[in-house]
């Protein structure tokens, strides 16, 4: 086994590698007591990135060191057992048979770690996700939100240096995927390691990281804070997960913005050349007839969905330019609104932003 590594190097690594059709090229930094959260769609080569992080895929190229310690380089590579990693998936994988406490020293044990110690520290743990009063429960005998802290706990009883964190909370149902997310939140405050989660929850993503890695198609295709992707996403995909409207497309000095698709959208903030446009989907006001007024944006569109979310409806439109409007339950009855039905979208010119692209 290899020896403890420095946490204060923190992460850089270049994962390089394919897997099928798929070729990976993804670049992660980090500095210590950090989270980044990994989203991407489907098949777009995130948990590739994490399994190689992990040691169970092999690099073609690049590298990966963690807190200042050389763990694959495409030639030389520690076995997965080497490395100070601690993983936490979807499925807690806890022993049925064991008490929690003795899942947690499960981790250290497995390490080298004589048994009295291991399960002090697993109690230690145990405390620092507020379930000290558990530890002799077994994994029946916890909730579905229990049994996820009591994997964190069993991935941080090692010390890890890397906390890899795999859909960590997507098990989870809403109320106690609210409540554990809270305490994920709480407990990785106090990890001074470099925490990689991948999610495909916007909020997760939103309110657990530090800094967000967007890999779609095996690259990277933005990064920044999650203040910086809220204001500015770069892709279709990441405008989905902010909740925003995005359009490619080439500016004017009028405001006038063409998109790829030849629609029109018009700003009261020019950008000229090429540019992203984006528009909130609660800026976006249905009508069944063409709004008066003469709004600067106003488009003739076709129904696709209409998605109840809450107290509001996410209403899918499409034509020269497609859109996601977010309205009221009372909009959705009072308009008859229904799949395959045209309406008039309208937006102010102030609710549109543009950016060079």
């Amino acid at each position: 086994m290899s020896s403890p590594a420095d946490h204060s190097a923190g992460l850089d690594a270049r994962v390089r590698l394919s897997r099928g059709a798929a070729e990976i090229d993804v670049a992660l930094r980090a500095e210590p007591g950090q989270v980044i959260g990994v989203l991407g769609p489907n098949g777009g080569g995130k948990t590739s990135t994490v399994l190689a992080l992990a040691g169970v895929l092999p690099l073609a190229e690049g590298h990966v060191r963690v807190g200042g310690q050389l763990w694959d380089d495409g030639r030389h590579r520690l076995a997965p057992e080497a490395r100070h990693v601690g993983l936490m998936l979807a499925d807690s994988l806890l022993f049925p048979h064991l008490r929690a406490v003795d899942n947690v020293a499960f981790g250290p044990r497995s390490r080298g770690v004589a048994r009295q110690q291991a399960r002090e520290r697993a109690r230690t743990e145990l405390e620092r996700v507020g379930l000290g009063d558990r530890e002799a429960a077994r994994p029946s005998e916890l909730s579905s939100g229990q049994q996820a802290r009591v994997a964190l706990a069993r991935a941080l009883a090692t010390d890890p240096s890397l906390l890899l964190l795999d859909e960590p909370l997507s098990a989870l149902d809403p109320d106690t995927r609210a409540r554990t997310r809270s305490d994920l939140a709480a407990r990785l405050t106090a990890y001074d390691g470099v925490t990689v989660l991948v999610t495909h929850d916007p909020l997760d993503a939103l309110t657990l990281a530090d800094h967000l890695v967007f890999v779609e198609h095996g690259r990277v295709t933005q990064t920044g804070t999650p203040a910086q992707v809220l204001s500015e996403p770069r892709s279709a995909y990441v405008g989905t997960v902010v909740g925003l409207n995005l359009y490619a497309g080439q500016g004017d000095s009028h405001g006038h913005v063409r998109t790829a698709d030849g629609g029109l959208i018009v700003t009261t903030g020019p950008t000229e050349g090429p540019v992203w446009a984006t528009v909130p989907p609660s800026a976006v006001s249905l009508h069944l007839h063409e709004p008066e007024g003469s709004p600067r944006n106003a488009w003739r569109l076709r129904i696709a969905s209409v998605t109840m979310q809450g107290q509001s409806a996410r209403v899918g439109l499409v034509g020269d330019v497609p859109l996601t409007a977010e309205v009221t339950l009372e909009s959705v009855t009072a308009l008859g609104l229904q799949v395959g039905q045209e309406v008039w979208a309208a937006v102010k010119a102030t609710e549109v932003r543009t950016y060079p692209r």
